[in-house]
């Protein structure tokens, strides 16, 4: 564990950040107006030099895809962040925060507050009501977390893990249910783009609630970095930990409050985007391992760099139309959980 260098953690993350901006590039110039590379560049380079060129497609990528893309690597980043974090605490492969119901219990914080705020008379969007729709997501996935304790509650068997992500996905199947319930009384005329936000979406238009949210997400990635020398000695035993200093009881509650902070966070903005929690890490780990201190910047940035792959197919496939980037990241998740629970099972 001590033979990982920081170097080799600075050189891997910055290959990785090269890798994103060719991605985040390409997505750009993706789409139903293609947008010549150089053009693009020439754009992007006017604005940072405080020389915009007249361009027709200016307001094309300052107004529609760049706002995307940066809106999809944030997400992307933070899901992935927190189910490293999650795997890591319970040293379970298929623990992400869409199987342990996280994400859905986010997404249930979400509504309420948009049902809320439509039966007292004011609009979500106005004034300081903006900044507390991610409030209130964090509030449901932190209710989401502390049930899916209760509900597991705690044994000496050692399948400690496997009763939190039974409880997980049992809990999340049933606030499911309360979502469909609390959409009920939602304006018919707002269904469909609260169908598309349930299933991950990320072509809604951003407001000032991205401020504090990136906020969020950075401030607490960079805190479960901090904790991941920690989390190495979690994952050997927590007996071992506790001997050799760690305080696991903090670890872990300090540990499970950030990741659901990050993960409210974004499906505030997003809706809850499956399985991007799952991919990553383990990507990430047949990469570059299983030490924390390189998982964890690695898959924050290769996050970013599968959600926008994932949103670029979702704009191109069937364009003009456009798919939920919640439908492809499932379809490349679900495969994936099947193919780990089974290789788990037979372990």
């Amino acid at each position: 564990m001590n033979r990982l260098s920081s170097a080799r953690i600075f050189w891997v993350s910055m290959a990785l950040l090269g890798a994103w901006f060719i991605v985040a590039l390409a997505s750009l110039n993706i789409g139903s107006v293609s947008i010549p590379v150089r053009t693009s560049l020439k754009l992007l380079t006017g604005h940072l030099t405080g020389n915009p060129i007249a361009d027709p497609l200016d307001s094309v990528i300052f107004s529609v895809r760049l706002p995307r893309v940066l809106l999809g690597s944030l997400v992307g980043a933070a899901l992935a962040t927190a189910g490293a974090a999650f795997q890591s605490l319970l040293r379970n492969p298929l623990a992400d925060p869409y199987v342990l119901g996280v994400s859905t219990g986010a997404s249930m914080g979400t509504i309420l507050y948009s049902v809320l705020a439509s039966w007292l008379g004011y609009m979500a969007n106005m004034g300081g009501a903006v900044y507390a729709r991610p409030l209130a997501a964090f509030l449901g996935a932190a209710f989401t977390v502390g049930a899916v304790y209760v509900i597991a509650g705690s044994d000496r068997s050692g399948e400690t893990s496997q009763r939190l992500l039974l409880a997980g996905i049992v809990l999340a199947s049933f606030l499911s249910s309360i979502n469909v319930f609390l959409l009920t009384s939602t304006n018919q005329a707002d269904l469909r783009g609260i169908f598309y936000w349930l299933i991950g979406d990320l072509s809604r238009p951003v407001d000032a609630s991205i401020y504090p949210v990136t906020f969020l997400v950075f401030a607490g990635s960079l805190l479960l970095y901090r904790f991941s020398h920690s989390l190495n000695l979690i994952g050997m035993g927590e007996i071992d930990a506790m001997i050799l200093g760690v305080e696991v009881g903090r670890v872990k509650t300090v540990v499970y409050i950030i990741a659901s902070l990050i993960t409210g966070a974004v499906v505030s903005v997003s809706g809850p985007i499956a399985y991007i929690g799952l991919i990553c890490p383990h990507l990430a780990r047949m990469m570059f391992g299983n030490d924390n201190r390189i998982l964890f910047p690695t898959v924050f940035v290769f996050g970013a760099i599968f959600t926008l792959v994932a949103d670029t197919l979702a704009r191109t496939v069937l364009s003009p139309a456009e798919l939920p980037v919640g439908i492809v990241t499932a379809l490349c998740g679900a495969p994936l959980f099947v193919y780990l629970l089974r290789r788990k099972a037979r372990a």
